[in-house]
């Protein structure tokens, strides 16, 4: 039932409201007043908030609790009348509320997890049974509200009940209440208004393709996407125009915003708004806002009546601040929080970047603003308000984000100053370009130009190249330098390129970028890239836990320094080794991590480690095949073993196990099929339960090049059978499996089994590293990478030994890098191209020395790598082998390294 309050009813509310205001000034309560007039629903549905709101304060900026009222024709019992009045409990964070139906009133105190129990019932007023008794025993009903607002009062006094501030309602309450209560019908409404609509589909689509990445673990439903950015958008504008009312006079307008305004009127009132005191950002429109469900539009409306009753212009600084920042994070965590930067993050990021806090810093893709705001802060440290606000400049692609960015930009003393926020594509950014701004002191335009930057600091887009939209394709097919990146390169690669066109010479850019390009093609494309613009002069990395704890996503940190006079360039790898969490919480720690970086000097290794490195050193490392993610750990020594070591594609044939899909048809159960014994090879399907360094096939393999028409002649039913039982089945979007699985040149159920491995190892392992060997040569899947040794490299025992060396650990770990779970990413090629200790350099005595530890380490189970580097056969084994070559000096360097690569993929799971 919904909670109606008619004419007549809303009379007895407003009188019930007068008597509470009475009772309070006629006693020292905690109560001090009672409110909610201006939110009472007239016959319009259900409402957001109370019926009756009690305040500890006279300027209704603290609220205590909300009370539901129904006349005595509703019974006290009724389910709907009770939720209704504990989800606005919740929806005002409070921990009770109260029902009452003048017949009875029931108090209610809110536990663990949302639910709620009876705390009191007062019937004194049993005897009022109908709408006309709340007339003629008024006397009784109002006895009984002076006895239940003194029993309310003393739970307060006793602290059994919370109270909440409007500045933490507002920022953390009701902008989820209102995504929750609307998103679904506004998407609907969006969804039929398209479907009529075919420029307001294509637009959707279109903004959709944009946005979706940044959706990915949020919503699916582009209706639904769009509903949310439709809220935040009337919401946040809302909130904004009460805020500056007391200072702008031109936002007071935001007051005549009621029930009967319409949506595109209410759009009108912003507008208005902007032309007197800018905010363009803020108080603009997205596109088709005003479609809106009339209960949607309600709810906005009661919406800016409680902001405008309940003393929103009486809040201190402080608690307006506490306002703009809780509803710019509760907009983020409604749009994209997975990719919101964290504020620690957006800190340390400009501080680590910028050289000289008076010259200009640009955020190129600022989102939600949280880069530029911690750029205003710590220029407001030492520069005047406004000196800081005019000299760091914001842009985004996109529209919506800006609104929340520019909010987030503004303190409650920065109202007055014009942000330097503006919608541009960073991809077709230029000095000099016009930028339009409101001076929100003159409500005049003012046309600014765009400057060299000193600064560029941002967190770039995560786009990956499949899905760049066409409008950043036409930008980048303009660059100069975009031929160069790989064609599988991700957005951020070109900005981070494109960009340097804005930065002044000596000037510097610091991103935040996904750690894809530390074990890739492209990204080793990109760094020869942006090393003809920059000098590579810091590169961070956690190694303590993601610094994006709500999505599967690895990051990095670059800082790069536009080249201009000629200098001898180094770049410092730095490994964090405390979490974001730990730096947040304890300042001097994240002073030594800066100051670390700017001195280019490790101060404190807990707190971050260095691996210093000149260009010459990184190209010669590069071209023995590691990674970039490799230099994080201090693997300079490897240059002093080169000669010593060959790739693993000099020794052995390497390969991908045979990539068909549908297991089920290829891998056949036993005890399953009549499949004649021909047809029928031994395969290894995965590794997970190899646990020795010698190992048998376990599974058969389906592997028929053979008709149906000619098995049909050779009466080969088994298989015939086996095809058949496939032959009319679909694939998960409803393909047919012979047509999924047609190769050119072969049956389409046909598996060749031409390449047999007689060692192999994991694709993609995590904590154990091995190369394994067959008692007799198998055939391998796609899960597992093959090896056959070639013949110039006879030596199959020896060849064995030196692959499950620490040494060749350490080079498969040097040559992949962390996925977001931990896994490490390796395939065919990076292992094909790893480096082994080369098995022609080992004398005939020391090859018998090898050869007798390592049957010890293959009589034993395999261990995790920390678990085998501690291990007292495996450690025989290691000194043996490092001694044979001279090199066993290098064991703890080599050691310290493949352990440090480990722990630091595996952080990523904190």
């Amino acid at each position: 039932m919904a909670t109606i309050i008619r004419r007549n009813e809303r009379s007895w509310a407003i009188d019930l409201i007068s008597k509470i205001n009475a009772i309070a000034t006629a006693n020292d309560l905690i109560i001090k007043r009672a409110g909610g007039e201006s939110t009472i629903s007239t016959g319009r549905g259900n409402t957001m908030f109370p019926d009756v709101v009690l305040y500890g304060n006279k300027e209704q900026s603290i609220i205590l609790q909300g009370w539901e009222l129904k006349m005595p024709d509703v019974p006290i019992e009724d389910e709907t009348f009770i939720k209704d009045a504990q989800q606005k409990a919740i929806a005002l964070n409070l921990n009770s509320c109260l029902i009452w139906n003048f017949t009875y009133a029931v108090l209610y105190i809110r536990g663990e997890k949302n639910t709620f129990s009876k705390l009191k019932q007062w019937d004194a007023t049993s005897h009022i049974r109908t709408r006309a008794d709340v007339e003629t025993y008024r006397t009784d009903w109002e006895k009984l509200l002076e006895e239940i607002v003194l029993d309310v009062n003393s739970y307060f006094v006793s602290g059994d009940f919370r109270n909440a501030t409007l500045g933490d309602i507002i920022s953390e309450s009701t902008i989820t209440t209102l995504i929750q209560r609307n998103k679904e019908i506004i998407a609907e409404k969006l969804k039929t208004a398209a479907f009529r609509d075919a420029v307001m589909a294509a637009y959707i689509d279109n903004w959709w393709l944009g946005v979706k990445s940044e959706y990915e673990h949020d919503e699916t439903d582009k209706y639904k996407a769009y509903a949310k950015t439709i809220i935040l958008n009337w919401a946040n504008r809302i909130i904004f125009a009460h805020i500056i009312k007391n200072r702008q006079n031109g936002a007071l307008v935001i007051n005549e915003l009621d029930y009967d305004t319409t949506p595109s009127e209410a759009n009108q009132i912003f507008q208005k708004i902007t032309a007197k005191c800018d905010f363009y950002n803020v108080f603009s429109a997205v596109r088709y806002n005003d479609i809106l469900p009339e209960l949607t539009w309600q709810d906005f409306a009661e919406y800016s009546n409680f902001l405008k009753s309940n003393g929103i212009e009486n809040l201190n600084q402080e608690a307006l601040q506490n306002i703009l920042e809780g509803s710019v994070a509760t907009s983020k965590r409604a749009i994209n929080g997975q990719y919101t930067t964290p504020p620690e993050l957006a800190k340390l990021l400009v501080r680590l970047s910028v050289k000289d806090w008076t010259d200009t810093i640009l955020d190129c893709c600022c989102g939600t603003g949280t880069i530029p705001k911690a750029a205003i802060e710590i220029k407001r440290t030492q520069l005047s308000p406004k000196d800081a606000v005019e000299s760091v400049w914001a842009c985004d692609k996109y529209k919506y984000p800006l609104q929340v960015a520019n909010i987030s930009m503004t303190d409650s003393d920065t109202i007055n100053l014009a942000n330097r926020l503006f919608q541009h594509n960073a991809l077709s950014l230029t000095i000099g370009d016009d930028i339009s701004i409101v001076n929100p002191e003159t409500g005049e335009e003012m046309h600014l130009s765009l400057p060299a930057f000193g600064t560029v600091v941002s967190n770039l887009p995560f786009v990956p190249f499949e899905i760049i939209p066409d409008d950043d394709k036409d930008e980048i097919s303009k660059m100069p330098l975009a031929s160069e990146l790989d064609g599988r390169s991700d957005l951020y690669c070109y900005i981070a390129t494109k960009i340097a066109d804005v930065i002044k010479p000596g000037g510097t850019l610091g991103i935040i970028v996904s750690n894809s390009w530390l074990g890739t093609n492209a990204g080793t494309k990109l760094i020869e890239v942006l090393r003809q613009k920059y000098y590579l002069k810091q590169v961070h990395l956690s190694g303590k836990g993601r610094w994006f704890k709500n999505a599967d996503v690895v990051t990095t940190i670059i800082v790069l320094e536009k080249k201009g006079s000629s200098q001898k360039a180094t770049t410092d790898f730095w490994l964090w080794k405390q979490t974001l969490e730990q730096l947040t919480t304890d300042s001097d720690n994240e002073n030594i991590l800066v100051n670390s970086a700017l001195l280019g000097t490790e101060l404190d290794k807990t707190v971050s480690r260095l691996s210093k490195y000149a260009q010459s050193q990184i190209d010669d490392l590069l071209e023995l095949n590691v990674c970039y993610n490799a230099l994080f750990h201090d693997i300079d020594w490897l240059l002093n073993v080169k000669d010593k070591i060959i790739p693993i594609n000099e020794v052995y044939h390497v390969f991908r196990g045979n990539r068909r899909g549908w297991d089920a048809l290829f891998y056949p159960q036993a005890g399953e099929h009549r499949i004649e014994k021909q047809y029928l090879k031994k395969v290894l399907i995965n590794a997970r339960n190899v646990n020795r360094l010698t190992a048998t096939a376990d599974r058969d393999a389906f592997c028929c090049g053979v008709s149906t028409a000619d098995l049909e002649k050779q009466g080969h039913i088994g298989a015939l059978e086996w095809i058949t039982k496939f032959v009319d089945q679909r694939n998960g979007v409803g393909k047919p499996l012979p047509t999924v699985l047609k190769r050119t040149g072969m049956e389409w159920y046909e598996l060749q089994d031409n390449e047999i491995a007689e060692v192999f190892t994991m694709m993609n392992p995590d904590q154990r590293l091995f190369f394994a060997k067959f008692e007799t040569p198998s055939f391998v899947n796609q899960r597992l990478i093959g090896l056959t040794h070639k013949a110039s490299y006879s030596d199959e025992e020896l060849n064995h030994a030196l692959l499950n060396s620490m040494f060749t650990m350490f080079y498969i770990e040097a040559s992949g890098f962390g996925r977001g779970l931990g896994v490490l990413d390796v395939n065919k090629d990076s292992i094909a191209n790893c480096y082994m200790l080369n098995p022609k350099l080992v004398s005939q005595n020391d090859r018998t020395k090898i050869i007798a530890a390592f049957e010890k380490l293959k009589s034993r189970q395999i261990m995790r790598v920390s678990e085998e580097l501690s291990d007292d056969i495996r450690l025989e084994f290691e000194h043996t082998v490092l001694k044979s070559f001279g090199i066993d000096d290098y064991f703890d360097k080599i050691k310290s390294s493949l352990l440090s690569m480990q722990e630091t993929r595996a952080t990523v799971r904190e």
